[in-house]
């Protein structure tokens, strides 16, 4: 995959040579990697390597974080399934040229790019992986140089799914892999009662006890629950749930 960076002179440089700030950047980084299931890695487009990869085996085709920084670049080409790697090739041109577009490097910093592809695993089904992408240093030429990566199990059902957000646009974009073009789709926006009930279930309610949470009768939160999946365009609580985390709706 092809990505970009620029830490260089950022922070104290301690007795030993090394960048203070950035081993507290990456230390911390480290730390949120550790208290959920996805994994975060940066990308260093510069000099086409993996800079840091928090520790998730299982989001790496059972390698350690150590072996993936070792294999760099070469990592997804290797294990990333054969027919998504069409995948990977639309993130690296389509995607970075989508990039390109934007005019100041706030906005490059503010957009974030998600693709869902499955890696290859050895000893168990391949497993469907969700990256989400955002850029964190732009040259002064305006090319990204370094990416930030958060992976994690994708919650849709076939790879793909590319597309661009940012919080600072009501639109979000889609590539379609065939036309090879994107278009402009405008955000769903949830009612407070909607987001209610989502977070209720999250928290592993069932009709009843949401129903009581909320101080209406349970045919009030079907009710809801309905316009809810009409809304987003599922059919029931788990796609529901799935769809809302996906696309960051709370």
């Amino acid at each position: 995959m092809g990505y970009v960076s620029n830490t260089s002179g950022v922070g104290s440089v301690d007795n030993q040579g090394r960048n203070t700030s950035c081993e507290m950047y990456y230390n911390a980084l480290k730390v949120l990697g550790r208290t959920g299931v996805g994994c975060i890695y940066i990308i260093d487009l510069k000099n086409e390597k993996l800079e840091f990869i928090s520790e998730n085996p299982s989001l790496f085709a059972g390698l350690h974080s150590k072996e993936v920084e070792k294999i760099g670049y070469r990592f997804f080409r290797k294990y990333a399934r054969a027919e998504d790697l069409k995948i990977l090739k639309a993130v690296n041109s389509a995607g970075f040229k989508f990039f390109e577009c934007l005019t100041s490097e706030e906005k490059k910093k503010q957009h974030t790019i998600a693709y869902d592809f499955h890696i290859k695993s050895v000893s168990t089904v391949d497993v469907l992986v969700n990256h989400k992408i955002t850029p964190i240093e732009v040259s002064e030429e305006g090319d990204i140089s370094k990416m930030v990566c958060i992976a994690s199990y994708a919650l849709s059902k076939t790879a793909g799914n590319i597309c661009i957000s940012s919080n600072i646009s009501d639109v979000y974009w889609c590539y379609n892999l065939d036309t090879e073009k994107w278009s402009g789709q405008n955000k769903i926006t949830l009612k407070p009662r909607e987001i209610e009930i989502i977070r209720l279930y999250l928290q592993g309610l069932k009709i009843e006890e949401i129903a009581q949470q909320l101080f209406v009768s349970p045919t009030t939160v079907k009710f809801h629950r309905s316009k809810l999946f009409e809304k987003i365009g599922v059919s029931n609580i788990t796609e529901a749930i799935s769809y809302v985390i996906s696309n960051n709706l709370i």
